[in-house]
Parts: C-alpha cells; structure tokens; sequence
C-alpha cells in the first residue's frame, strides 16, 4: 500500500542496482530491456536509482539512499524538474579505510562493514562527492568494480606490500599515496582531496578544512526535505544535510507484540509522509523466496521453515519505501497500490492503516543488489527492492552468521528487524 499520493504517475527505469549493508558486515550478493520497460506504481518515498554494491559496505549504499532522497523531495519541492544527486559511495569509503589504517586497524586486512553512526562521522569530516567526480566509471554499471579491486589492492598492501607494518601506517601521506594509486585516482581527484584535506589527509571539515574550488561538497550546503513530528501532525523542514544527521535517530525494534506494533505505527506515519526510513536487518538467503507465488521476491518466515535449515547470514542495512497492511474496516491495503489523502475514501484507509488492530504484512525496501540478477528475485514490479514479512522480522530465525554452512543444528536465535533510522518525532 503506497501511503500517500502527491504526484502523478511516473516510470520507473530499471537502472537500478544496490549493494546491501550491514551494521557489522553487508553482503555484496546489463539491465534487461523488459525491466527498463517496466512502468511501476506511484511510489511516495522519493528514491533515486538502484545500485549494486560489490563489497560489504552496504551501510554506505543505505547513507547514500537516505541523503539522495531527502535532497530530491526538497528540490521536488521547489517545483520545476528535479536534478537527482547520485552520491559517490567509493569516495566514502576510501575515508572508512583510510581512518582504519591510520587510526584503529587491529588486523591486517580492511573491514568493510559500519553502521549509521560512522556514515554520518564521515559525511560530516570529508563531505560528499557526486559519483562521477570520483571514480567516472562507477557511473557506467550499476556495480562499482573499482572498489572490489581497491579492496584487493590494499589488502595485498597491508599483509606483505608497503603497509604491512605499523610504522609506514603511522605515515599518513603514504598511506594516501597507496590508497590514491589503489583507487586509481586521476590526478585531478587527488589534487582536491589534497587541496581540502592536506597529503596527509589530516584535516577534516569539522576541523577547519574549505572545499572551494574542488569537487567535494560540504554537507552544510546540501539542501534536504524531510518530516518532523511535532503536536500530532506532520511538520515539513526544508534545511541541510547536517540538521538532518543531528534530527534523525535509530530506534531499536521491541520483542513484545504490543510494542511491536506501536513502533510499526511510527514507521507507517513516517512513510505516509514520504521518509525514507532506514533499516537494518538480518538476511537469511533461504528465507528469500524466487518461486512463482504471492511471496516471490520476499524475505519470509515460510519459505525458510521449507528450506528446512538456515542458509548464508549477515546484517543487512537498506531503506524502506512501502508496506502492506490488513485493516478491519476495509480489509487489505496493498503495497503499490496508491492512497490519496485528499480522497475521503483513501483517507478512510490511510486512518484505518493506523490501528492498533491493524496486521502489518509486510514492509517493502529499496535494496541494494541490483535490479536485474537471475540469482535473485525482487517484489514483482519493482526491480531491485525486496519485500520483508512480519513473520520474519518478528522471528525468531535461527541465527549462526559466523558459520560459512549453518545446518539445521544452529542453536542461537534473532529476530529478523534490529533497529530503525527514524525522522525526528516520529
């Protein structure tokens, strides 16, 4: 059920693709011209396009989700044809490594998961960078290759090459050096991470450091739109990316049933109001339904219990965009199919979605594996998003993610939603 309708039917091009994130670890799981094709169903989350992450940074790939849309609802609501910002997930994390091997490395190979407090840390410290004036050619695929190559390189380089020992980690500017030639930076992208950041890449935005005249964009000048609940009624703020990281906050899914259902409240006004709601969950990929069926393109309870054991695991960090709803008074709201508040019947509906009594069926989010894999099914008529069941984020699934082949005997258990970034008030 789309909550709310404020513009007109539009296309949906399948040039999609994200690479998924977790807060401890994500998984990195030719666009097909039937998909490109494809015409959706208004969707009132504003989102931009789908990527494919290639590495377990996919927490980045969500930062990015989260920022590109609030700065497309409020160029949206400026009037006139919108200009999506596509983020350069790569240059954020060059800045992730770059802090561990200078700062907190504590083995000699780089890890790639993070969570949203070290996405906003460097958002705020290095800023942002559209993703062709970082590395061009992640603007050519929906998965960036340059980044798993990257990875390899400096990995290569902190086991046995010129980073392998604490002394030349400490040596911030050949650190730098490694990392530039890693990346396979132009020069004209080095010149500006050196210009802002110094060779050493020790100053930082908080800290003093001016992007005049380069490429890099200061947060405080990135101009977003996102709600605030305030009196018992939707506020809109127009302000910058910066206000946005300090409002927003996580929320921590409940274990009891009431509670449960409260927080799911919250989430559905904030998706009423367009919010691009973060969420971090754990991924079961036998819980990931690819058969012709009414759960195809899901993450759900039964198809796991049909695997008959747990398949490969991990934290997973995406964006919600939808959900789907069972109501009393007027039976299922289904995802996809569009509300509008100023029909007194939607409006009926959106109210009703509300209820205590209401049943949640499911939350549907824009992931970040891509839009076109013969690996993987997405919720029928939008590529690259997945729809999570109630009864798998409600759990519990038995849960081994250390194990490279959990079997039947994995004896620890979790719920499937862990926490929610979450719109001021909301």
């Amino acid at each position: 059920m789309s909550p709310t309708t404020l513009h007109p039917l539009r296309r949906l091009v399948a040039a999609l693709a994200l690479p998924a994130l977790s807060a401890s670890g994500c998984f990195d799981p030719s666009l097909d011209d039937e998909l490109a094709r494809r015409e959706s169903a208004i969707t009132e989350v504003s989102h931009t396009a789908v990527e494919r992450q290639s590495i377990g940074n996919c927490w980045l790939y969500a930062a990015a989700s989260w920022v590109e849309s609030m700065n497309l609802a409020y160029q949206q609501a400026q009037g006139g044809t919108a200009d999506p910002l596509d983020v350069s997930q790569s240059y954020w994390t060059y800045w992730h490594w770059f802090d561990q091997v200078t700062g907190y490395m504590w083995k000699n190979e780089i890890s790639t998961g993070g969570g949203t407090w070290q996405s906003n840390a460097i958002m705020r410290d290095r800023g942002l960078v559209k993703e062709g004036d970082f590395v061009k050619d992640d603007t050519l695929a929906e998965m960036s290759g340059r980044q798993s190559a990257a990875l390899s390189r400096i990995n290569a380089a902190l086991k046995s090459g010129e980073l392998s020992t604490e002394a030349a980690r400490r040596d911030r500017q050949l650190v730098r050096r490694v990392f530039d030639e890693a990346w396979e930076l132009t020069a004209e992208v080095r010149a500006d991470l050196d210009k802002v950041f110094g060779k050493d890449g020790a100053l930082k935005l908080r800290s003093g450091a001016k992007v005049a005249g380069t490429r890099i964009i200061d947060p405080t000048t990135v101009k977003v739109r996102y709600a605030k609940w305030a009196s018992n009624k939707v506020q809109f703020k127009d302000s910058t990316l910066v206000d946005a990281i300090r409002e927003w906050r996580t929320v921590s899914y409940p274990e009891s049933e009431s509670a449960r259902r409260q927080t799911l409240i919250r989430v559905q006004r904030a998706l009423h109001a367009r919010q691009p709601v973060g969420v971090t969950w754990n991924v079961d990929f036998n819980a990931l339904e690819n058969g012709e069926n009414e759960r195809r393109g899901s993450f759900n309870l039964q198809t796991l219990e049909e695997s008959g054991r747990p398949g490969r695991q991990g934290g997973h960090m995406t964006v919600l965009h939808d959900y789907e709803a069972e109501t009393v008074e007027h039976g299922v709201l289904k995802a996809g199919v569009t509300l509008d508040p100023a029909n007194a019947e939607d409006a009926l509906k959106l109210a009703a979605a509300l209820q205590p009594a209401t049943k949640i069926k499911l939350l549907r989010t824009k992931n970040s594996w891509g839009a076109s894999r013969a690996d993987r099914s997405f919720a029928p008529g939008f590529p690259g998003y997945h729809d999570l069941w109630l009864d798998y984020l409600n759990g519990p699934i038995k849960w081994c993610p250390e194990s490279t082949n959990p079997s039947s005997d994995c004896n620890d258990e979790a719920q499937g939603l862990r926490e929610l970034l979450m719109p001021p008030g909301f």
